[in-house]
């Protein structure tokens, strides 16, 4: 399946994706120096936990006006894994069928229930071992975010990950020959990138909940650094240059404590540096709060991925292998 895997080409892909309570859209446009959002929309569940419909999809793809607009949307975190693993000495027919043997011990679910994909990461000089990033997702997962797309017939082309997003954003900011890291945290869970030009090497996942005020900064710090080390033990030959942190809420003291852990520069990461804001149909949605930068960092970075025009169409290919 190759429902997040980045293709060659340029079209572009608006998102309309489910998000916690309800279901939101974005539209850009990207003119090589800025990202313009065009428009936004969420629409909320009308009562808690309610699943996502096709007539909540339409309605909020014709708020943002891409009913025939090639779509992209997020699925839940809690309906995939991902895994680095050592990349196969095997021939391409093979790999498929190898991935699955490595993974198969590492998933909290059954494989014979998994729809996999991966993506290379180089490896060093010297014959240092290439690898994979592999995600896993639950098959039932990808077939119940497909079917209300399908039953609304809307174009639902891509079905992709927060990391795929996050790694978006740092591919925009990056230094050459660089690799960097950031962290999306939400108040409970942080979702830790590291990528490097076009690979996406490694993601972790921290736990925060439980834990408050300069306790919460402790515990992410300090898994950030664990995660840091690791990353530097392992892919020496992928320099870290810095740590961005995802706008949000109490920003500073987060990043106090990140500096005072991490042997790397950390930073806010600045959505105006990439986004332009400004279109009339977004000016009411006050961007310039940390808060809803933080609700909106992974929509605003899966809006980032382009798609070629493709042969078959990813979610046919994805729900197809699930089935």
């Amino acid at each position: 399946m190759k429902w997040f895997k980045p293709r060659a080409g340029s079209r572009s892909l608006a998102v309309l994706t489910p998000v916690s309570g309800g279901v939101a859209a974005l539209r850009v446009q990207d003119d090589g120096e800025k990202v313009h959002v065009l428009a936004y929309s969420r629409r909320d569940n009308t009562a808690p936990r309610t699943a996502v419909t096709a007539e909540m999809l339409n309605q909020v793809a014709a708020d943002v006006g891409i009913r025939s607009t090639p779509l992209l949307a997020l699925l839940d975190q809690d309906a995939y894994q991902t895994m680095m693993v050592e990349a196969p000495s095997v021939p391409d027919d093979e790999l498929k069928s190898a991935i699955r043997w490595k993974v198969k011990d590492l998933l909290s679910f059954h494989i014979d229930d998994a729809v996999l994909d991966h993506l290379p990461v180089p490896g060093g000089s010297g014959g240092r071992q290439a690898g994979l990033f592999v995600v896993a997702a639950q098959a039932v997962a990808v077939r119940a975010l497909a079917e209300p797309y399908h039953a609304a017939d809307l174009p639902l082309e891509v079905i992709d990950i927060r990391e795929s997003a996050q790694h978006n954003l740092a591919s925009r900011i990056a230094p050459t020959d660089y690799a960097i890291a950031i962290l999306h945290f939400d108040g409970e869970n942080g979702l830790l990138t590291f990528s490097f030009g076009p690979n996406l090497v490694l993601s972790r996942r921290i736990e925060g909940r439980g834990a408050t005020g300069e306790a919460l900064h402790d515990r992410v710090a300090m898994e950030t650094q664990r995660s840091v080390d690791f990353f530097e033990r392992q892919y020496s030959w992928f320099p870290l240059a810095k740590l961005y942190l995802a706008p949000q809420a109490e920003s500073m003291g987060m990043l106090r404590r990140l500096h005072e852990y991490l042997p790397i520069s950390v930073d806010v990461y600045d959505l105006a540096k990439v986004f332009d804001f400004s279109a009339p149909a977004v000016a009411a949605i006050q961007w310039e709060k940390v808060e809803v930068q933080n609700s909106l960092f992974h929509l605003l970075g899966a809006s980032l991925r382009r798609a070629a025009s493709l042969v078959e169409k990813t979610v046919e290919k994805a729900v197809g292998a699930a089935g």
